[in-house]
């Protein structure tokens, strides 16, 4: 009896087009200015700072009044890459409002370290009336070559005979655009897609039955709350899960630290009610879920930011980039969502890229039309008949780099599961 393999997908698209509510949450941006005092005497408040150096000696942080006089120094937290940074900062105060000013590393004391390329720098704060504020950074060092990696065929591939289950996602048709949600073209075509391959011998055979797909004006936010929570309860610990969602997304206009999956029945003007909050998916996969095997693949090609032009919120599919727009979603989902020990994660696209649709990919988004063909066969770089978790990432990064001349680049971080089994191209 021959092995059993499987194809996940986890897809978050993350779209939306609106004009922001009279009472946005700009203001919550106000507060904060950033400073490099040894680079240049500019204030930097725009979301997206490139700089050609790769070394900053400081990063000074403002807290302008007149809110700097409700926030208390222990109310105003740092952090890069994810990680906090104000242990050893210098604090101080001046006309203009409260300082933090924090230094590079210079030992294990404190400091911060920027890395070559991208970097996310996050600041918050909180006044004694308990409001919060919230802004992101996006740092840019240097200047990051355009180079294709050569495919690591390292490694061998998990045989894996256990049950597989899976939810698959698709909305393109919204119930309320009345705040300029649009619908979409092929995130119902993508999940389609992928449902279908998962039957398929390659694709590891999945049962219909094990298989949850919700299409347009089923995928509601209660029927994949249930559909979610009826798999991590029906998957034991040998089991493997696949989630593959494909829509909308955004961060909340009225908190934008806050950051959903818009469903077919989100109301933008409402998402804490009515969205999908990422760090909800987070808890599922952490406490409820007990399948040892967990792999998301998510394709945030329509991944929203917040316009600091027109303070509006724009969508991927529709955007020409610009530095006024920042996406860190994939870099939290990337680097907080998903840590635990047999389980893996690509995204379609780097932190604060705009990933790409066409029908030239056969009506999908680019990283699923690479996706779908690596799985198909072309990834198994090895020629073992298996296609692991390493090797699907290594294809579609470089298919989609090449696709979009290197206008998209997808991240991964596979950690223990780079050998887990996708799909089986050995036939019959």
């Amino acid at each position: 009896m021959k092995p059993l393999y499987a194809t996940f997908t986890f897809l978050f698209l993350f779209i939306v087009q609106q004009s922001a509510p009279a009472q946005t949450p700009f203001l919550s941006r106000a507060p904060f200015v950033l400073e490099m005092p040894e680079i240049a005497a500019t204030r930097y408040t725009t979301p997206v700072i490139r700089l050609p150096m790769k070394s900053v000696p400081t990063l000074k942080f403002r807290v302008l009044e007149p809110y700097a006089a409700d926030i208390d120094y222990g109310k105003i937290i740092v952090t890069l890459n994810g990680s906090g940074i104000n242990r050893g900062c210098d604090k101080k105060l001046d006309a203009e409002g409260k300082i933090v000013s924090c230094q590079r590393r210079e030992d294990r004391l404190g400091g911060f370290e920027l890395l070559p390329g991208k970097n996310v720098i996050e600041i918050r704060a909180t006044d004694r009336k308990g409001r919060e504020f919230y802004a992101s950074y996006v740092m840019i060092l240097g200047d990051k070559k355009a180079v294709v990696e050569k495919p690591d065929v390292s490694g061998a591939a998990e045989v894996f005979r256990g049950r597989k289950f899976a939810v698959v996602v698709g909305v393109s048709e919204y119930q309320y655009t009345d705040a300029g949600l649009k619908n979409l073209s092929f995130a119902d075509d993508d999940a389609q897609a992928v449902a279908d391959f998962l039957k398929t011998p390659a694709g590891g055979g999945f049962s219909a039955a094990d298989i949850r797909l919700l299409v347009n004006r089923d995928a509601t936010l209660l029927g994949v709350r249930s559909a979610l929570a009826e798999t991590a309860k029906r998957a034991r610990t040998e089991d493997l899960i696949f989630i593959f969602i494909a829509g909308h997304g955004a961060p909340d206009p009225l908190a934008p630290q806050n950051l959903y999956f818009l469903l077919s029945d989100t109301k933008v003007v409402d998402m804490a009610k009515t969205a999908f909050p990422m760090n909800e998916l987070k808890q599922i996969l952490d406490t409820q879920v007990s399948a040892q095997r967990v792999i998301v693949l998510i394709d945030t090609c329509h991944s929203a930011g917040i316009n600091q032009k027109t303070k509006s919120i724009v969508s991927g599919r529709e955007l020409v980039q610009e530095d006024d727009e920042n996406n860190i979603s994939n870099f939290y989902l990337t680097n907080q969502l998903f840590k635990q020990t047999g389980r893996a994660i690509i995204t379609s696209s780097d932190v604060n890229e705009v990933s790409q649709e066409s029908p030239k990919w056969g009506n999908h988004g680019v990283f699923t039309w690479a996706l779908l063909d690596g799985l198909k066969g072309k990834a198994d770089f090895n020629n073992d008949k298996l296609i692991t978790a390493s090797e699907i990432f290594q294809y579609t990064r470089a298919n989609v780099q090449k696709a979009t001349n290197f206008q998209q680049n997808p991240l991964a971080l596979p950690g223990s599961s780079g050998g887990l089994t996708l799909a089986f191209t050995g036939g019959k």
